[in-house]
């Protein structure tokens, strides 16, 4: 029998579920708590991270792991679940895209830090109370409230062959046909920046998941982040149910985001998945008064993987990202 699994001050024994609280402490500035559920498997096995949230206008994965948790049956289950359902509440609450009260993104700034601003506690605390104790994870996104996206999934390449390939797995048995390949992530553990990656430069299989955009809740892009992490716990023999694995991928092994030069009005002229041509214009940068700064053209031929759909936007923010689409792509 396994042992309990606990994350933070949850804690279920083999064949239990239970849900509570992660709390991130108060230090420079507020603190937080993590709603998180915990479902200990009767039989030992793989435990999955499912983490939703991390940016707190993409509502598509808190609702979907919500559905999750009502799917999980703890006594029939080998190994475990941990269901991060809310990874970053002060951006959630507070209507916030990208950042977080401090200025800083949850998602660049792994594997945080103890004493830090509440982005790096809460890194922090997910990768010594989650990731720590996963064998695999999932990081669920979708577009943020500025961004327009068809569903799709990053594939990782860190550099070690089997996690490599067992996290290659996991995104096509995720369910989402497009899968664009990343081999630009930092290899540093304590340099990791995202969340998936601080599993991967920790041995652990994990991939991102995009579905759903703008801020919306439509039932596809919240069924098929359930059906992905449903498909995923019967892909690592967690507990049975039915597969959404892709058969067909589309491979992007090549893709670029493309930044503002400076603040101001951004105006698209492309949408997600357009395909466009070397040097295809796809939107103008504009000052207040609508005159041009910059025009946004294709650096190479292939798809738009997503598109900042409103307005405003600062200097070094994404406006988009243009993939090429190629054959499978071997693991070197």
């Amino acid at each position: 029998m396994p042992p309990p699994l606990t994350v933070g001050g949850v804690a279920a024994r083999p064949g239990e579920l239970a849900s509570g609280w992660l709390e991130v402490p108060d230090a420079a500035d507020a603190g937080t708590r993590l709603p998180v559920t915990v479902a200990c498997g009767a039989a030992p096995g793989a435990t999955l991270a499912l983490v939703a949230g991390t940016h707190g206008s993409e509502y598509t994965s808190m609702l979907a792991l919500q559905r999750v948790r009502a799917r999980l049956d703890p006594a029939r289950m080998r190994g475990g679940a941990i269901l991060v359902h809310l990874a970053n509440p002060p951006t959630f609450y507070g209507r916030r895209v990208y950042y977080g009260p401090d200025g800083k993104n949850l998602n660049r700034v792994y594997p945080g830090r103890a004493d830090g601003t509440i982005s790096e506690r809460i890194a922090h605390a997910i990768t010594t109370e989650v990731i720590a104790r996963c064998t695999h994870l999932v990081d669920m996104h979708c577009g943020d409230g500025n961004e327009a996206l068809r569903p799709y999934v990053y594939w990782i390449v860190g550099g070690d062959p089997e996690v490599d390939a067992a996290s290659r797995e996991l995104a096509l048995a995720y369910g989402l046909d497009h899968v664009l390949v990343d081999r630009g992530r930092p290899r540093d553990p304590a340099a990791s920046l995202y969340t998936a990656n601080t599993a991967i430069t920790r041995g652990k299989p994990a991939i991102t998941a995009e579905s759903g955009e703008l801020g919306r809740t439509d039932e596809p892009s919240v069924a098929a982040h359930e059906a992905g992490a449903l498909s995923v716990l019967a892909h690592l023999g967690i507990q049975d149910g039915p597969s959404a694995r892709v058969r067909h991928p589309v491979w992007i092994d090549r893709a670029e985001v493309l930044r503002a030069p400076a603040a101001g009005f951004w105006r698209p002229v492309v949408v997600p998945m357009q395909s466009v041509a070397t040097g295809t214009l796809l939107g103008r940068l504009t000052d207040p008064f609508g005159a041009v700064l910059h025009e946004l053209r294709a650096p190479f031929a292939g798809e738009i993987v997503y598109v900042v759909a409103t307005p405003p936007v600062s200097a070094g923010e994404p406006l988009c990202e243009v993939g090429c689409l190629a054959e499978a792509p071997s693991l070197a």
